[in-house]
């Protein structure tokens, strides 16, 4: 039918062996329940579809595969203001429309009873993220009007998209920077137009998107330079601590007097310095140096209200 031989029944009923009445139903069953654009040519004696990108619905699904699908479409909320949010959104709903009407489960019931409530982030723009990732995709190279987080004005750069990450609810592109000639991390919402190229690249074979984002606390990856975290843990938060897995390094150690010894291999001391300091007294840094200064030179600024 799609491809305008024109069928009807006789043929089918011949093809098949089966009944007149048996296609006949068939035929009614896909125009007015599954929808089917079938219309019936005189002349031609046939049916044939009036639009041809029509296919029948071919996705098999239990209640629990939907109850999960609906759970997946809901954990989509943490990536709201991006572009990824609103195509998995329509995707959901044109999968949705293929499945069967009469379902136990409603999906509202679902939807009420699953939240997922990300960190704050910034929007992604639409057409930046389209751009990205054509380039990632192609392996070509774009050129970017990019801010950098302490910088007061937009520079002109040409990167070369390596791999896309989402941290902690933030989008950012890891990049090699034909200006500063190194892979660097870049935030996506701080991308102020992209625009494609035609010069290609590759991806050298020692860069591991992997091995990038194993050392990386919370949103920033850092350089290639890795530091050994060591922390002491007082008694009172021990099992605040020991409840969740704050970096896929970590290691832990009870002390006899219930203190808590935690390390880990992490760049990006920054967001580590940040995580100290929320932790307050139960808290000191035995290791690295560097991250210690930063911290009780923070503890002073903060003493002095240096806001």
């Amino acid at each position: 039918m799609r491809s305008s031989q024109y069928p009807n029944c006789i043929r089918f009923a011949a093809e098949w062996e089966v009944s007149r009445k048996t296609v006949q139903r068939d035929v009614e069953y896909l125009r007015d329940q599954l929808g089917a654009p079938l219309a019936y040519d005189q002349r031609r004696q046939g049916y044939s579809y009036t639009d041809r990108n029509w296919f029948l619905p071919a996705i098999g699904m239990s209640e629990g595969d939907l109850v999960l699908l609906m759970v997946g479409a809901r954990a989509t909320e943490q990536y709201r203001g991006s572009p990824i949010a609103a195509e998995i959104d329509r995707i959901f709903q044109k999968i949705a429309t293929m499945l069967p009407e009469r379902l136990t489960i409603r999906p509202e019931t679902v939807f009420s009873a699953f939240s997922f409530i990300g960190p704050p982030s910034k929007p992604v723009d639409t057409a930046t993220w389209t751009t990205l990732v054509r380039g990632l995709l192609n392996r070509r190279s774009v050129d970017v009007s990019y801010r950098a987080f302490d910088a007061e004005q937009y520079t002109p750069r040409r990167i070369d998209p390596y791999h896309i990450a989402n941290l902690h609810g933030e989008w950012y592109v890891f990049a090699r920077c034909q200006v500063k000639g190194d892979v660097r991390q870049f935030a996506i919402p701080r991308v102020e137009k992209a625009e494609l190229t035609d010069e290609e690249f590759t991806v050298p074979a020692a860069f591991s998107a992997r091995e990038r984002l194993g050392s990386a606390f919370a949103r920033f990856a850092g350089d290639a330079s890795v530091k050994r975290v060591r922390l002491l843990f007082s008694a009172a938060v021990e099992r605040w601590v020991t409840d969740c897995q704050w970096h896929p390094s970590q290691r832990l150690r009870k002390r006899r007097d219930g203190r808590l010894d935690l390390s880990f291999d992490a760049t990006g001391l920054l967001e580590v310095k940040r995580w100290v300091l929320g932790w307050g007294r139960d808290v000191r840094v035995v290791a690295p140096r560097e991250l210690r200064q930063m911290v009780q030179e923070e503890i002073r600024a903060m003493a002095k209200g240096t806001a």
